[in-house]
């Protein structure tokens, strides 16, 4: 539990143009984009392993220490608060690159798709869709949207 900056971290090769193309789009580095999609993943109780093909995307010297906050509080959380689970910042990632990954894909299901170019290869930006410029905007008010509590859990 150190924060370690020098663990590359892995996210699925088929997300990689995402990766690259919300950079500087809808967040500022690759470390945003994948704290959202770790987030949501979290949330949404989805994570999915990635293949020891995994592409390394950034360096969790990237990783603000807030970040890194919220990845040993959901590691912890499910572990049962045992703090043994954290102490290998490795492990960690490891486990955050699960979330992140099953988040990018409830992301592409539920926000990206209408912004999507179609076809069968990896999911890519349609560059030419209008509301692409928007899409900062929009993908604010989604994950506001997605971060706000069931209406039968107000009462």
């Amino acid at each position: 539990m150190r924060m370690d900056g020098q663990i590359r971290v892995r996210t699925a090769n088929r997300h990689a143009d995402l990766y690259v193309e919300l950079r500087n789009l809808a967040v500022g580095d690759q470390h945003e984009l994948f704290f959202i999609c770790a987030c949501l993943g979290y949330q949404r109780k989805c994570s999915r392993p990635l293949s020891a093909q995994a592409g390394e995307r950034f360096w969790s010297r990237t990783i603000t220490p807030e970040e890194w906050t919220c990845y040993y509080a959901m590691v912890l959380e499910e572990n049962a608060m045992n703090f043994e689970s954290i102490q290998d910042d490795e492990k960690v990632i490891a486990r955050i690159e699960e979330y992140a990954y099953g988040g990018l894909e409830v992301l592409i299901q539920e926000f990206l798709c209408d912004f999507l170019a179609r076809g069968n290869g990896p999911p890519r930006l349609d560059s030419s869709h209008e509301v692409t410029r928007e899409l900062p905007k929009l993908l604010l008010g989604f994950v506001w949207q997605i971060s706000q509590p069931l209406e039968s859990a107000k009462t």
